[in-house]
């Protein structure tokens, strides 16, 4: 049983068809990648956000014994009004170096979905060759 050369081959606008629904379905495919990671690294944050949360509460409430002791433990020595100046402007220089400590990391975070966009122009460079 031969099949006739109609039969063997597919028609312009099958072809044009197929392609243009596995372009959409790559697009699709995208989509659901990028909003797996949104929600992936989101649900990270959330965690990391209230464990750092947490931590910051016990840090501030430990600084601020630590204060208490450190301007109390000064004042054998000076003024009360002195010890407590110089924690005051010790405390702003500690806390302006890890403002910039935490700006420098800040800036190595990359919010935008890497994997997504790598996946994107590899199914596009496919697209391209298909459609050639």
């Amino acid at each position: 049983m031969a099949l006739t050369h109609l039969e063997q081959e597919r028609s312009t606008t099958e072809v044009i068809r197929d392609i243009i629904f596995d372009i959409q379905e790559m697009i699709h495919s995208e989509v659901r990648l990028a909003k797996a990671e949104a929600r992936e690294t989101a649900q990270r944050a959330g965690r990391s956000g209230g464990m750092a949360g947490g931590a910051a509460l016990c840090g501030f409430f430990a600084a601020a014994c630590f204060l208490v002791t450190c301007i109390a433990a000064l004042s054998l020595a000076m003024p009360v009004w002195l010890a407590a100046l110089l924690m005051g402007v010790f405390l702003s220089c500690a806390g302006w170096a890890l403002y910039i400590g935490a700006r420098n990391r800040w800036q190595q975070v990359h919010p935008f979905p890497e994997r997504t966009v790598q996946t994107f122009k590899d199914s596009a460079q496919w697209a391209k060759h298909r459609t050639s």
